[in-house]
Order: C-alpha cells, then sequence, then structure tokens
C-alpha cells in the first residue's frame, strides 16, 4: 500500500509540509488607513493559534505570537521561499527581481504579507499568470501562490473570475492576501506555502488530488506547465480526479502498465524478456566457471 507521505515525496511536496520561513523587522506602529489593516488588526487581537487547522495539531499550535528571526540572512532566506512559491517555481533574472520591495521588507518599512502582494502585483506575474493565461487558469494559480491550496469548488473560482472581470487581477490579489483566511494561515511574517498536501479541517478528500495535479515535482514551473486550467477536469459535471504522476517518478511503470491490455505486457515482449534473461544467466555461469577454474589452476 502506498502512503500518502510517499506520494507527496514523488511530487515534491515535502518541501511545503516542514517548517515554513518566516522573516519579521519591527516597523512602528501606525494607525489603520484601509479597511484591510483594520481587519488585520482585529484579526490579531485575537490571538488566534497560526497556520492551517490541521486536527492532528490540535492543542499543539503556537499563537500568533511566535517569534521570528529578524536577521538579515533570515530575511534573504525568506526573499528566495517567497519568489519560488509566488512565482510558481518559474526561473527569475536578477533584473526580474522586485529590489525596491526587497529593500523595504528588510529594513522593516513592510511586513512578508507586503512582499507577497507586491511580487504578486509585479509584471514578471502578470506576464506569466495572467496576460496569456485562461482566466480559471490564473485563479487556481492565484490560490496556490497566495493561499497555498487549491480551490475548493467551482463557486470559488466563478466569484473570483467575476471580480477579476469587473476590477481586475489586481483586485483578487487584494481580496486573498487581506483574508481573514490569509492572516489566520500565514499572519503577517510567514512566506505562503503549499499546505493542501495535509488534510485540512473541513477541507474536501479531493483536495489532495488537485494538489497534486497542481504540483508536478522539483523540476516543473507553473510557467513551463502552460496556460490551460489543471483543474478543468476535476470541476466538470463528470469529474475526473485521477492523479496523474510527475514524469520520472518511480510510478511511472505503474502508468505502462495500466495502458497494456490487461495490464499484462504483449506476447513479444515477454519472449524478449525471456531471451535476455536466459542470456543473463548463460553469462554470469560462464564468468563464474572462468573465476573457479583459475582459483584451481593456481
Amino acid at each position: 500500500m502506498i502512503s500518502s507521505q510517499s506520494i507527496i515525496t514523488k511530487f515534491g511536496g515535502e518541501r511545503t509540509t516542514g517548517h515554513p520561513f518566516k522573516f519579521d523587522r519591527k516597523s512602528p506602529i501606525k494607525i489603520s488607513l484601509t479597511r484591510a489593516e483594520f481587519l488585520q488588526a482585529g484579526c490579531e487581537k485575537m490571538s488566534l493559534p497560526m497556520g492551517p487547522r490541521l486536527h492532528e495539531e490540535c492543542e499543539t499550535k503556537v499563537p500568533r505570537g511566535e517569534l521570528t528571526d529578524a536577521s538579515a540572512e533570515a530575511c534573504q532566506k525568506a526573499i528566495q521561499a517567497a519568489y519560488i512559491h509566488v512565482y510558481g517555481n518559474a526561473h527569475l533574472m536578477d533584473y526580474e527581481r522586485s529590489v525596491e520591495l526587497e529593500s523595504q521588507l528588510l529594513n522593516g518599512e513592510i511586513a512578508m504579507k507586503d512582499f507577497v502582494k507586491g511580487i504578486a502585483k509585479s509584471e514578471f506575474y502578470e506576464r506569466n499568470f495572467y496576460t496569456n493565461c485562461s482566466p480559471m487558469r490564473t485563479i487556481e494559480l492565484d490560490f496556490k501562490h497566495l493561499l497555498g491550496r487549491v480551490p475548493y469548488n467551482q463557486s470559488e473560482i466563478s466569484e473570483l473570475i467575476a471580480l477579476q472581470a469587473e476590477f481586475g487581477h489586481a483586485a483578487v490579489i487584494d481580496a486573498m492576501v487581506d483574508s481573514a483566511e490569509y492572516l489566520e494561515t500565514f499572519g503577517k511574517h510567514t512566506v505562503p506555502y503549499m499546505r493542501s498536501w495535509k488534510s485540512s479541517a473541513g477541507a474536501p478528500q479531493v483536495t489532495f488530488n488537485r494538489t497534486a495535479a497542481m504540483s508536478l515535482g522539483y523540476a516543473y514551473s507553473d510557467k513551463a506547465i502552460g496556460a490551460s486550467s489543471q483543474l478543468n477536469q476535476s470541476f466538470s459535471a463528470q469529474p475526473n480526479h485521477c492523479i496523474v504522476f510527475p514524469k520520472g517518478s518511480d510510478f511511472e511503470y505503474m502508468e505502462m502498465s495500466m495502458a497494456w491490455s490487461g495490464g499484462k505486457p504483449p506476447k513479444i515482449v515477454t519472449k524478449i524478456a525471456t531471451v535476455f534473461t536466459i542470456a543473463g544467466l548463460i553469462e554470469v555461469t560462464r564468468v563464474v566457471a572462468i573465476v573457479a577454474f583459475s582459483a584451481v589452476a593456481t
């Protein structure tokens, strides 16, 4: 039986099931100027445990006021982790980095939450994950890059597509990053990560399959996968939740055997395998005989 952890490993999911990256350089307290800032302040006062709601972690979570590293080294690690996750593992040239946002984060002028929102509104993100993508592909990537999960249902996608059509893609980013879900899960200082590898409280079982469909391993990037939705079949009238394993994984032989009629190889393949097996045994026997004869002769 294949465990869920072994499947997670095949998709590179172990990167996102460990300890997330955090960075916090304290900045002066300021008056809330926007509705989002007001809601954020109220959410922080509740001192809720931070992170996904996992039943296995019940009563073991750390409250919101946990310690975070404020060193320059921690900042650079957090920045790199943010680029990798928010940009979907796409290759980033030095001139495409958001240098001004990086400087503001290091100086404590903005929090990681603001940095994430900033790079999600960058020209790089817009060019690769919005302009050339279908609306559904854009929204499913926004869920992955900003909330660290896949959409739960079609209504979530439809609602945000409508918001995007009326107010633009920046409005979708604001809605996600300023949401109570984002604040409760990542707070202001944690880099978003793919959290739907594990079953969160209230999440449907199919979430794992959809996560696997969106995360195809270390060597893949969301940019390279393409502009078409990866979850379209999962949300269709006759949903298909089949998990397609990444190419190069140890499970490829399963896909090959399933493609053969009745799960068995053709007769010609069986005959060829038999010939090679016999030839191998003959060669091994010959080598053993030569070694034995040499030993006796000396």
